[in-house]
């Protein structure tokens, strides 16, 4: 009778153990082959790897791997895959289709339901150019980006995940020199003004209470600053819900004392002294440079009328200071975070192509390739907080990745532009049958 209990036992962990290895109903495997890959945790380019998808997540990495009975196989070996590319600034509630701030006045004022709309056309054109991870921060109305957030959530084809930020929180005016009477509703619909440590406190909770994942300050205006007790009432009351504060500022002075009252991240920085850059460094905050590249910014300095001599030196002297403070920032060891920042309208610029610029700015400041990819992958992910979820290519994370055209370390101005095949959360959501 023992002999029998013990066999028994014995055929029960048998077929427990076998249904436990056995593939769960519904799983489907997909495989990618390709000539290379980039490791951003080591922030490396490795040759002729596979990559299997198994639903959502990644399932392996590796050369060579065993693929289970059934998967599809998807072979691109002429190609180069990385993680889903994250833009940490976008607006894409906002199109301003001249380079002027009369344009930015007007561009917030189409209806609410045709911004939406508008919207998801530019998530869907940034998913197409391999961004699966958007941070939109602002310039949204009354928090439109909350409802495209849900939209995008609940069909990953759409568009890329949106990490939103609600109201951008700003001086009084908002980002604004002067607005005729008529257009002052503008500030209410765009901005949360602040008025006061108290009233930077309740505009925070606002905002927490609508789900927003960021807090937007925005430090300075061309004549407007925050307080320094306004943005350490805005950070302290953030951070106690755990919820981090970026801080668009363009000038060191503002730059500073944002850095100075805790935000976890600038944005744009353009003018950042090196006692600046070494305090970012120490304290651990992340710069968002909204940089341009070389043809970008030709076409962009023509949009506003400048030409020959007067618009070359203009650019020029431009992007040395954009080069300059990066190479610096870079070196210092100071996080940097891609974002693109493109909300214009320019005829002949997709507006995924002007999103994956900001790319191309970085590597033409001289930045290697491996380490532009990674301000878009490993390190976003970390800034945006979501790094055990997305931002590598590893066992167990969402499979968003995306598949470049050639050899993106060795021919990046090309490839960037190339993009062969992008996943969101294992889902292939554009492919490209164009060589």
């Amino acid at each position: 009778m023992h002999s029998r209990i013990v066999s028994l036992w014995i055929l029960v962990s048998i077929i427990t153990t076998t249904l436990g290895h056995a593939q769960k109903p519904g799983a489907k495997f997909t495989l990618v082959r390709v000539g290379k890959l980039y490791d951003s945790q080591t922030n490396t380019f490795l040759s002729n790897q596979e990559i299997l998808i198994q639903n959502q997540l990644i399932r392996d990495v590796g050369a060579k791997l065993v693929v289970p009975k059934g998967t599809k196989i998807i072979d691109l070996k002429h190609c180069t895959l990385t993680p889903g590319l994250i833009d940490a600034h976008t607006h894409l509630l906002l199109e301003q289709k001249a380079q002027t701030s009369e344009a930015f006045n007007e561009a917030p004022k189409i209806p609410a339901e045709e911004r939406i709309r508008q919207g998801l056309e530019f998530a869907r054109k940034n998913l197409q150019a391999g961004i699966t991870t958007v941070r939109d921060l602002g310039n949204s109305g009354q928090y439109l980006d909350i409802r495209l957030q849900k939209i995008l959530a609940a069909n990953k084809a759409l568009g890329p995940a949106l990490y939103a930020s609600g109201p951008i929180l700003s001086p009084p005016g908002g980002q604004f020199n002067r607005l005729a009477p008529a257009d002052s509703f503008v500030i209410d619909q765009e901005y949360r003004v602040i008025r006061g440590a108290p009233d930077a406190r309740k505009a925070v909770q606002e905002h927490i209470q609508h789900g927003v994942n960021v807090i937007k300050v925005c430090m300075n205006t061309d004549n407007r600053v925050l307080a320094p007790e306004e943005i350490k009432a805005i950070v302290e009351t953030a951070h106690a819900h755990r919820i981090p504060v970026t801080a668009h500022a363009t000038y060191d002075e503002s730059a500073r004392d944002a850095v100075l009252a805790g935000v976890d991240g600038i944005e744009h920085g353009y003018s950042l002294s090196d006692s600046t850059l070494s305090l970012m460094a120490q304290r651990k905050v992340y710069l968002v440079p909204t940089d341009v590249s070389v043809q970008k910014g030709k076409i962009f300095v023509a949009g506003v009328g400048m030409k020959g001599k007067e618009a070359d030196d203009y650019l020029a002297s431009h992007l040395e200071g954009f080069h300059s403070r990066l190479q610096k920032a870079f070196k210092k060891g100071i996080r940097i975070v891609a974002g693109s920042d493109y909300y214009l309208y320019v005829k002949g610029i997709d507006r995924g192509e002007g999103a994956t610029d900001v790319l191309l700015a970085y590597h033409e400041a001289g930045i290697p390739a491996a380490d532009v990819i990674r301000f878009a992958t490993y390190n976003a992910a970390e800034a945006l907080g979501i790094g055990a979820e997305c931002g590598s290519i590893k066992k167990g994370l969402k499979a968003n990745l995306v598949v470049f055209d050639g050899d993106l370390e060795r021919n990046f101005g090309e490839s960037l532009f190339s993009v062969k095949a992008v996943f969101h959360e294992g889902e292939l959501v554009h492919y490209s049958n164009q060589k």
